[in-house]
């Protein structure tokens, strides 16, 4: 079922709502591309560039699995 419905959603281009990957969630297509990664005991933060071109399909492809993965759960359950 899981592979059905996400073969069905990535070819839709749909983006589910609630993930923070729509265009009004986005802001209008604002994505913030420098994140601080925080490594070691001592918590020490790296900022991480998050270029924009190579993180928007990963980040929409995730959102759309996870939206696929909890409807395919809530059905079976």
């Amino acid at each position: 079922m899981f592979k059905t419905g996400l073969k069905l959603l990535t070819e839709s281009s749909e983006l589910p709502t609630g993930y923070g990957v729509t265009l009004d969630e986005l802001d209008g297509n604002t994505f913030d591309q420098e994140e601080d990664l925080v490594i070691g005991k001592n918590r020490k933060s790296f900022p991480i560039t998050l270029p924009y071109q190579i993180w928007k399909p990963q980040m929409e492809l995730w959102a759309q699995g996870l939206f696929v993965m909890s409807s395919v759960l809530s059905v079976s359950h």
